[in-house]
C-alpha cells in the first residue's frame, strides 16, 4: 500500500474539473495522479494529521508538564472527591429532603470532578501518546511501555522529586 503525501492528500489535482470517479489526488514527488483513497487511507492520513497539528498545539500552548502540576491535578481530584463525598454524607445524614442549595451545591462540585476527570484523561492520553513532554520522565521507559498512563507517570515523578530524601532514610 502506498502512502500519499498529507500535502497532497488536502489538494485536489484540478479544482475546476469534476469527474465521475471521484476526487483524485496527486503525489507531488512523481506528479502523477493516484488512484483516490479509500476509507481507511483517508481516515489514517487524518489521524496521522490530527496528532501532527497537537502536538504543535501542545507545544505552543503547554511545552514541557512539571511534575509538580501532574501532582497537583491528582490532589485536586482527590480533594474534590472528597468533599463530594463528606457533602453527600452530611446531607444524607440529615433526614430530611434535599433542598434545593443542597442539590445545587452537589450537582456543581459533580460537574467539577467531571470536568477535571476529562482533562486528567486527555493528559494521561496526550503523555502516552507522547504528544507532550514530562520534564524528568525518560522518553526511553515511555518508548519500553513501562510508563503507560498518567498514574504511572505521577508515581515516577514524585519519586523523582523526592529521590534525595528516599535515599538519604534508606541509608540511614
Amino acid at each position: 500500500m502506498s502512502v500519499i503525501d498529507f500535502i497532497a492528500v488536502r489538494r485536489r489535482q484540478d479544482n475546476d474539473t469534476k469527474s465521475e470517479d471521484g476526487p483524485s489526488f496527486t503525489s507531488e514527488k512523481s506528479g502523477k495522479t493516484q488512484t483516490p483513497l479509500t476509507a481507511s487511507q483517508f481516515t489514517r492520513h487524518v489521524t496521522h494529521i490530527i496528532e501532527d497539528e497537537m502536538r504543535r498545539s501542545l507545544k505552543r500552548h503547554v511545552d514541557v508538564i512539571d511534575p509538580r502540576e501532574m501532582i497537583d491535578l491528582a490532589k485536586m481530584l482527590a480533594d474534590l472527591k472528597a468533599k463530594y463525598i463528606g457533602l453527600t454524607l452530611t446531607i444524607a445524614s440529615n433526614r430530611t429532603p434535599m433542598t434545593d442549595a443542597e442539590l445545587e451545591q452537589l450537582r456543581g462540585m459533580r460537574v467539577k470532578i467531571q470536568e477535571l476527570e476529562a482533562a486528567y484523561n486527555e493528559l494521561n492520553e496526550a503523555i502516552s501518546s507522547q504528544l507532550v513532554e514530562v520534564r524528568g520522565v525518560v522518553k526511553s521507559l515511555m518508548d519500553a511501555g513501562e510508563l503507560s498512563n498518567a498514574a504511572t507517570v505521577i508515581s515516577a515523578q514524585w519519586f523523582f522529586l523526592n529521590r534525595d530524601k528516599i535515599l538519604a532514610k534508606w541509608r540511614s
